[in-house]
């Protein structure tokens, strides 16, 4: 096998390593502080959105008068743009 026949086989067989190593790392870093719910920012009776523990906490009552809340607020702002478009 000449040389060149060996790097043309290599570049792809390390990039698909590189890729497996990247995506085992980050799927690692996910698993250990996941970004897709956790929130810190604004306490939710300051009007920011509850973290999970918080809505577990909440009773259904709460919960249920939250969901209507954010409902009613995209609702007014749907209402709103569509005022501006017109």
């Amino acid at each position: 096998m000449s040389a060149a026949r060996l790097i043309g086989a290599l570049v792809p067989v390390s990039l698909l390593v590189i890729s497996a190593v990247g995506t085992w790392w980050v799927l690692r870093q996910e698993r250990r502080r996941p970004s897709s719910y956790t929130r810190r920012g604004v306490p939710v009776h300051l009007g920011g959105e509850p973290s999970l523990e918080e809505w577990r906490q909440m009773s259904t009552e709460a919960q249920a008068a939250y969901d209507t809340a954010v409902l009613d607020t995209a609702e007014s702002a749907e209402a709103t743009a569509a005022r501006l478009v017109d």
